[in-house]
């Protein structure tokens, strides 16, 4: 709540400046005077206009740290609420990639189950084979 707050007031605070600094006519400092050693905010005695603008610029970097503030901390309620498409897929990639990978394990699965059953009945199926020949029971008793 508090994060969509600071949200509001710094679009608000954003377009006051837009609007202050539009308002402002030039004064006819630029390049070449600011080179010559007049102090760029020093010289001026500053009217209204040039007050306002320092002061909300001033507030619109308050509002900027702590909207980041507030964000890396979690309270970003606006941020939680959507996810993002490109989020969503990635989520949905990640779960495809593990049905596909338990499917894989359950077919290697079955793979091996059926290799070790086949192995013990063709165990099974030569054992009694071989005892079907003379069987050392057998050889003693003639």
């Amino acid at each position: 709540m508090l994060y969509t707050i600071v949200l509001v007031l710094l679009v608000i605070v954003s377009i006051c400046l837009v609007g202050i600094v539009l308002l402002q006519s030039g004064k006819g400092n630029n390049l070449t005077n600011a080179f010559e050693g007049e102090a760029t905010f020093g010289n001026r005695s500053g009217d209204v206009l040039t007050k306002g603008t320092m002061v909300l610029a001033v507030s619109f970097i308050v509002l900027c740290l702590v909207a980041t503030i507030l964000y890396k901390h979690g309270n970003a309620s606006i941020m939680q609420s959507s996810s993002s498409p490109a989020r969503q897929s990635q989520e949905n990639l990640r779960s495809m990639a593990q049905q596909e990978a338990d499917e894989a394990a359950a077919k290697a699965a079955e793979a091996a189950q059926s290799a070790a059953e086949s192995t013990g009945a063709a165990a099974a199926e030569t054992v009694p084979a071989e005892t079907s020949a003379e069987s050392p029971t057998e050889t003693e008793t003639k």
